[in-house]
């Protein structure tokens, strides 16, 4: 069946991207507006979660209460969330109901009331989940991997820093939501049983005369150490790497992928079988993929106990040096495979495509087509991994631990 994948962009900049699902009965709609945590102002560290949340307090003529009825009336499974580059709101349903729904939502981009009296509570749902937050250890060692490793403000925390949060008052939230919540930029991704010229003819009428103002710039700064340690009076010690990877939009992506997939992304990786399985060091290992429009990463976690944690770092840094020049014609195909079965499944879920079609387009500025991914896959083999991985070893490794003593890092990697 051949993929029906459609794009068109409004005169004030926003993009709208589709996907006709016609075998759905459902339909789900995604809202990404430029505004996420990137921007938030020195000091001020949380306000891009603080105004999402504030943005479902009340929109056009209906409060807080009246909007999230009006939602669930319809059907929709909604959800709000702030990203590094982006603010979102999405919601599923069937699809009859989208016509009905896609005014709720233009009310909550254009005309959020953002009630001064509903700021401490959504700054206290803030606070509340950062306390969580730092009863989680890795979260925690995580959090402080991309504050080292990521220039600031990408490694900046998106949920924010407690004793700025608390600083938040609704003049911060109206001045950000001002500035940020415009439509330049603007992604609204639709993927389901649509009607793809009358879903652009209905954004275009709710947010089509939206004038968009010039985009905010965004200044990077440097970098932190390239070793660091939390303290954390605990019998665990957590671990956390991360070195440079080609971002999404870069062909090699699927090569960088494909061999961090093979160093620690299940339980027949490297790092599950060697360091957890085989020697049984840790408890729980994992290596991974993170990409923004203009670079990515690897970052590898692991928990372990006290006692056994610098050997428990020795031999990931040892199972990361290894990689190159010994992968199997196995471990390849068994990436493959799980990859390409992602994305076939992908096609099951209308919220899953939404939320693919907007990420791509961001990445990318064009849609790639499933059978185009599927080819890409197919091109990938030993060979091809084995010379991405001879030319790009991780030479801006940072290594971060928590825990009650700092861990010595072996210099065996390139530095």
């Amino acid at each position: 069946m051949k993929q029906s994948l459609h794009s068109a962009t409004l005169d004030n900049g926003i993009t709208v991207v589709g996907e006709s699902l016609p075998d759905l009965q459902s339909v789900a709609v995604s809202f990404h507006a430029p505004g996420g945590s990137i921007h938030d102002p020195a000091g001020r560290c949380g306000l891009a979660t603080v105004a999402g949340e504030m943005c479902l307090r009340g929109a056009g003529d209906r409060d807080s209460r009246s909007l999230i009825e009006a939602l669930e009336s319809a059907g929709v499974q909604w959800s709000q969330g702030v990203s590094s580059t982006h603010m979102s709101f999405s919601g599923a349903m069937v699809a009859r109901q989208l016509p009905d729904v896609l005014p709720l939502y233009a009310d909550v981009l254009r005309r959020p009331m953002l009630p001064a009296d509903e700021v401490p509570a959504a700054r206290q749902m803030v606070l509340q989940n950062l306390a969580g937050i730092e009863d989680d250890p890795a979260h925690r060692v995580i959090a402080a991997l991309r504050r080292a490793h990521l220039p600031s403000p990408w490694g900046m925390p998106t949920e924010g820093i407690s004793t700025q949060v608390e600083a938040i008052d609704a003049d911060d939230v109206h001045r950000f939501v001002h500035r940020h919540l415009q439509p330049g930029g603007m992604i609204v991704a639709v993927a389901g049983r649509i009607d793809w010229n009358d879903f652009v003819s209905r954004i275009d009428t709710l947010l089509g005369d939206w004038q968009a103002a010039p985009p905010p710039e965004v200044v990077s700064g440097p970098r932190g150490d390239t070793v660091g340690h939390v303290p954390h009076d605990s019998q665990q010690t957590h671990i956390a790497l991360a070195w440079s990877l080609p971002p999404y939009r870069e062909d090699a992506s699927h090569e960088a992928t494909a061999a961090l997939a093979i160093l620690g992304g299940g339980p027949s990786s490297r790092l599950f079988t060697e360091v957890r399985e085989r020697r049984g060091l840790c408890y729980s290992v994992s290596a991974g993929y993170q990409t923004s429009r203009e670079f990515a990463n690897a970052v590898c976690y692991s928990g372990t106990s006290a006692e056994r944690a610098q050997e428990t770092l020795d031999v990931m840094l040892a199972e990361i040096a290894r990689l190159p020049g010994t992968i199997t014609s196995d471990e390849m195909a068994r990436v493959k495979a799980r990859a390409k079965s992602g994305l076939i499944m992908q096609q099951e879920s209308s919220a899953a495509r939404a939320g693919a079609i907007a990420r791509q387009w961001y990445h990318l500025g064009r849609l790639r087509t499933l059978a185009d991914e599927l080819a890409r896959y197919d091109q990938l083999d030993r060979a091809t991994v084995e010379s991405w991985l001879a030319g790009q070893p991780p030479r801006d490794l940072t290594v971060v631990s928590l825990g009650r003593e700092p861990l010595e890092v072996n210099r065996a990697l390139p530095a």
